[in-house]
Protein backbone atom coordinates (compact mmCIF):
# COMPACT_ATOMS: atom_id res chain seq x y z
CA UNK A 1 0.00 0.00 0.00
CA UNK A 2 3.12 2.30 0.64
CA UNK A 3 4.26 1.70 -2.78
CA UNK A 4 0.92 2.63 -4.23
CA UNK A 5 0.70 6.10 -2.64
CA UNK A 6 4.14 6.70 -3.65
CA UNK A 7 3.07 6.39 -7.14
CA UNK A 8 0.02 8.98 -6.66
CA UNK A 9 2.51 10.86 -5.71
CA UNK A 10 4.87 10.63 -8.33
CA UNK A 11 1.81 10.82 -11.00
CA UNK A 12 1.07 14.31 -8.75
CA UNK A 13 4.77 15.27 -9.02
CA UNK A 14 4.74 15.19 -12.94
CA UNK A 15 1.75 16.63 -13.15
CA UNK A 16 3.00 20.01 -10.96
CA UNK A 17 -0.33 20.35 -8.89
CA UNK A 18 -0.66 21.25 -5.63
CA UNK A 19 -1.66 18.88 -2.91
CA UNK A 20 -4.08 19.95 0.32
CA UNK A 21 -4.31 17.77 3.43
CA UNK A 22 -7.29 18.91 6.32
CA UNK A 23 -7.17 18.12 9.92
CA UNK A 24 -10.37 19.30 11.68
CA UNK A 25 -10.03 18.36 15.41
CA UNK A 26 -13.43 18.56 16.70
CA UNK A 27 -14.23 19.74 20.82
CA UNK A 28 -15.06 15.88 21.82
CA UNK A 29 -11.51 14.37 20.70
CA UNK A 30 -12.06 13.63 17.30
CA UNK A 31 -9.84 13.77 13.85
CA UNK A 32 -11.04 14.32 11.08
CA UNK A 33 -8.49 14.02 8.35
CA UNK A 34 -8.92 15.53 3.99
CA UNK A 35 -6.09 14.87 1.92
CA UNK A 36 -7.21 16.01 -1.45
CA UNK A 37 -4.81 15.93 -4.69
CA UNK A 38 -5.83 17.28 -7.37
CA UNK A 39 -4.74 15.77 -11.16
CA UNK A 40 -4.69 18.33 -14.18
CA UNK A 41 -7.57 16.56 -16.92
CA UNK A 42 -4.63 17.65 -19.64
CA UNK A 43 -2.34 15.17 -18.31
CA UNK A 44 -5.09 12.65 -16.69
CA UNK A 45 -7.55 10.42 -17.93
CA UNK A 46 -10.47 10.38 -15.14
CA UNK A 47 -10.09 6.34 -15.31
CA UNK A 48 -6.87 6.28 -14.33
CA UNK A 49 -8.11 7.96 -11.06
CA UNK A 50 -10.69 5.51 -10.32
CA UNK A 51 -8.39 3.13 -9.86
CA UNK A 52 -6.41 4.60 -7.41
CA UNK A 53 -9.84 4.94 -5.38
CA UNK A 54 -10.94 1.87 -5.83
CA UNK A 55 -7.70 0.77 -4.46
CA UNK A 56 -8.39 0.75 -0.29
CA UNK A 57 -5.72 2.96 1.62
CA UNK A 58 -5.35 1.60 4.85
CA UNK A 59 -5.53 4.25 7.68
CA UNK A 60 -1.94 3.26 9.26
CA UNK A 61 1.14 1.74 8.52
CA UNK A 62 0.22 -1.40 10.37
CA UNK A 63 0.25 -4.83 8.50
CA UNK A 64 -2.63 -6.04 10.57
CA UNK A 65 -4.47 -2.50 9.64
CA UNK A 66 -8.50 -3.64 8.76
CA UNK A 67 -9.77 -0.08 8.22
CA UNK A 68 -9.42 2.10 5.21
CA UNK A 69 -9.53 5.82 4.12
CA UNK A 70 -12.60 6.69 2.33
CA UNK A 71 -12.31 7.88 -0.88
CA UNK A 72 -13.77 9.59 -4.08
CA UNK A 73 -13.06 11.85 -7.14
CA UNK A 74 -14.73 14.98 -7.99
CA UNK A 75 -14.59 16.73 -11.16
CA UNK A 76 -13.51 20.20 -10.18
CA UNK A 77 -13.33 22.30 -13.15
CA UNK A 78 -9.60 21.53 -14.73
CA UNK A 79 -8.84 19.15 -12.43
CA UNK A 80 -9.94 15.55 -10.71
CA UNK A 81 -9.74 15.76 -7.37
CA UNK A 82 -9.39 12.41 -5.14
CA UNK A 83 -10.38 12.62 -1.97
CA UNK A 84 -9.02 10.56 1.00
CA UNK A 85 -11.39 11.38 4.27
CA UNK A 86 -11.63 9.15 7.65
CA UNK A 87 -12.37 9.92 11.08
CA UNK A 88 -9.85 9.27 13.68
CA UNK A 89 -10.10 9.15 17.50
CA UNK A 90 -6.72 10.17 19.68
CA UNK A 91 -5.56 7.02 19.17
CA UNK A 92 -5.86 5.96 15.79
CA UNK A 93 -4.31 9.72 14.48
CA UNK A 94 -1.24 9.23 15.83
CA UNK A 95 -0.41 6.08 13.28
CA UNK A 96 -2.72 7.85 10.16
CA UNK A 97 -1.30 6.71 7.21
CA UNK A 98 -0.39 10.14 5.61
CA UNK A 99 1.37 11.78 8.52
CA UNK A 100 3.39 8.58 9.16
CA UNK A 101 4.01 8.58 5.29
CA UNK A 102 5.30 11.99 4.77
CA UNK A 103 7.01 12.86 8.44
CA UNK A 104 8.85 9.82 9.30
CA UNK A 105 9.55 11.76 13.40
CA UNK A 106 5.80 12.48 14.19
CA UNK A 107 5.02 12.49 17.09
CA UNK A 108 2.27 13.15 18.98
CA UNK A 109 1.92 13.44 23.34
CA UNK A 110 -1.19 13.34 24.72
CA UNK A 111 -1.01 14.19 28.65
CA UNK A 112 -3.85 15.27 30.95
CA UNK A 113 -3.95 18.87 29.90
CA UNK A 114 -2.93 19.46 26.28
CA UNK A 115 -2.01 17.50 22.79
CA UNK A 116 1.09 17.92 21.40
CA UNK A 117 2.33 17.15 17.37
CA UNK A 118 5.66 17.31 16.61
CA UNK A 119 6.31 16.78 12.96
CA UNK A 120 9.89 16.90 13.19
CA UNK A 121 12.00 18.08 9.57
CA UNK A 122 11.40 16.73 6.07
CA UNK A 123 8.81 16.39 4.38
CA UNK A 124 9.58 12.93 2.43
CA UNK A 125 6.94 13.11 0.35
CA UNK A 126 7.49 16.09 -1.55
CA UNK A 127 10.36 14.92 -3.70
CA UNK A 128 9.39 11.59 -6.28
CA UNK A 129 10.69 8.77 -7.16
CA UNK A 130 11.99 10.67 -10.35
CA UNK A 131 13.06 13.26 -8.57
CA UNK A 132 10.00 15.77 -9.98
CA UNK A 133 8.16 17.84 -7.14
CA UNK A 134 5.19 18.74 -6.13
CA UNK A 135 4.46 22.77 -6.87
CA UNK A 136 3.69 23.43 -2.65
CA UNK A 137 1.60 21.67 -0.43
CA UNK A 138 -0.60 23.33 2.06
CA UNK A 139 -1.37 21.91 4.83
CA UNK A 140 -4.53 22.76 7.26
CA UNK A 141 -5.35 22.60 10.90
CA UNK A 142 -8.81 23.36 11.99
CA UNK A 143 -9.99 23.79 15.72
CA UNK A 144 -11.93 25.38 17.94
CA UNK A 145 -10.08 24.56 21.11
CA UNK A 146 -7.72 26.52 22.37
CA UNK A 147 -4.03 26.53 21.43
CA UNK A 148 -1.29 26.85 23.02
CA UNK A 149 1.82 26.88 20.90
CA UNK A 150 1.97 26.87 17.24
CA UNK A 151 4.55 27.48 14.65
CA UNK A 152 1.80 28.27 11.52
CA UNK A 153 2.87 30.34 8.72
CA UNK A 154 -0.74 31.65 8.91
CA UNK A 155 -3.94 31.87 10.99
CA UNK A 156 -6.98 32.53 10.18
CA UNK A 157 -9.73 32.28 13.00
CA UNK A 158 -9.53 28.84 13.62
CA UNK A 159 -7.65 27.92 10.66
CA UNK A 160 -3.58 27.11 10.80
CA UNK A 161 -2.12 26.75 7.88
CA UNK A 162 1.77 25.20 6.80
CA UNK A 163 2.81 25.94 3.50
CA UNK A 164 5.39 23.18 1.97
CA UNK A 165 7.77 23.98 -1.15
CA UNK A 166 10.89 23.40 -2.99
CA UNK A 167 12.71 25.79 -0.92
CA UNK A 168 11.62 24.71 2.45
CA UNK A 169 10.44 21.52 2.52
CA UNK A 170 14.09 19.87 4.32
CA UNK A 171 13.90 21.84 6.72
CA UNK A 172 9.41 22.22 7.16
CA UNK A 173 8.43 21.21 10.67
CA UNK A 174 4.81 21.41 12.19
CA UNK A 175 4.23 22.49 15.55
CA UNK A 176 1.18 21.96 17.39
CA UNK A 177 -0.09 22.73 20.96
CA UNK A 178 -3.80 22.50 21.99
CA UNK A 179 -5.40 22.25 25.13
CA UNK A 180 -7.17 19.30 25.75
CA UNK A 181 -10.74 18.97 25.69
CA UNK A 182 -12.25 18.47 29.57
CA UNK A 183 -15.39 17.64 28.47
CA UNK A 184 -15.68 13.97 28.12
CA UNK A 185 -13.63 13.27 31.91
CA UNK A 186 -16.06 15.91 32.89
CA UNK A 187 -19.41 14.47 31.43
CA UNK A 188 -18.03 11.13 32.38
CA UNK A 189 -17.91 12.24 35.95
CA UNK A 190 -20.96 14.06 36.09
CA UNK A 191 -22.76 11.19 34.00
CA UNK A 192 -20.75 8.62 36.96
CA UNK A 193 -21.92 11.00 39.93
CA UNK A 194 -25.79 11.11 38.22
CA UNK A 195 -25.94 7.19 38.22
CA UNK A 196 -24.17 7.09 41.49
CA UNK A 197 -27.39 9.60 42.48
CA UNK A 198 -29.82 7.91 40.59
CA UNK A 199 -28.75 4.45 42.19
CA UNK A 200 -28.40 6.14 45.90
CA UNK A 201 -32.19 7.63 45.56
CA UNK A 202 -33.06 4.03 44.19
CA UNK A 203 -32.02 2.70 47.07
CA UNK A 204 -33.59 5.19 49.20
CA UNK A 205 -36.33 4.46 47.43
CA UNK A 206 -36.06 0.61 47.67
CA UNK A 207 -35.62 0.70 51.05
CA UNK A 208 -38.73 3.09 51.60
CA UNK A 209 -40.70 0.62 50.31
CA UNK A 210 -39.78 -1.87 51.95
CA UNK A 211 -40.04 -0.39 55.36
CA UNK A 212 -43.47 0.76 54.27
CA UNK A 213 -44.14 -2.86 53.42
CA UNK A 214 -42.85 -4.17 56.69
CA UNK A 215 -44.89 -1.79 58.79
CA UNK A 216 -47.96 -2.56 57.12
CA UNK A 217 -47.62 -6.36 57.43
CA UNK A 218 -46.71 -5.52 61.23
CA UNK A 219 -50.02 -3.11 61.63
CA UNK A 220 -52.03 -6.12 60.38
CA UNK A 221 -50.31 -8.32 62.66
CA UNK A 222 -50.87 -6.30 65.37
CA UNK A 223 -54.40 -5.87 64.25
CA UNK A 224 -55.44 -9.11 63.78
CA UNK A 225 -53.63 -10.33 67.59
CA UNK A 226 -55.90 -7.16 69.08
CA UNK A 227 -58.57 -8.64 67.31
CA UNK A 228 -57.85 -11.95 69.09
CA UNK A 229 -57.25 -10.79 72.16
CA UNK A 230 -60.46 -8.94 72.40
CA UNK A 231 -62.43 -11.90 72.09
CA UNK A 232 -60.54 -13.98 74.31
CA UNK A 233 -61.23 -11.77 77.05
CA UNK A 234 -64.60 -11.19 76.20
CA UNK A 235 -65.48 -15.21 76.16
CA UNK A 236 -63.63 -15.14 79.59
CA UNK A 237 -66.11 -12.54 81.04
CA UNK A 238 -68.99 -14.19 79.56
CA UNK A 239 -67.98 -17.96 81.07
CA UNK A 240 -66.94 -15.98 84.36
CA UNK A 241 -70.50 -14.41 84.17
CA UNK A 242 -71.50 -18.26 84.58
Amino acid sequence: MRKKILIILCIFFFTGCDVEYNLTISDNNLFDENITMSFLKSNTNYDDVLIYKENKTPISGESDEKEYYNSSVVNNGNYYDLIYTYKHDINSIRNSYFINNCYRDFSMIDNNNEIVFTSGNNFSCFNGDDGLQANSIKVNINTKLKVLKNNADEVNGDTYTWYINHSNYLTKSIDFTLEKNQSSTSDFTLEKNQSSTSDFTSNVNDVNESSLFFAIVAGIIIIIFGFVYFFVKRKRKKNNAF
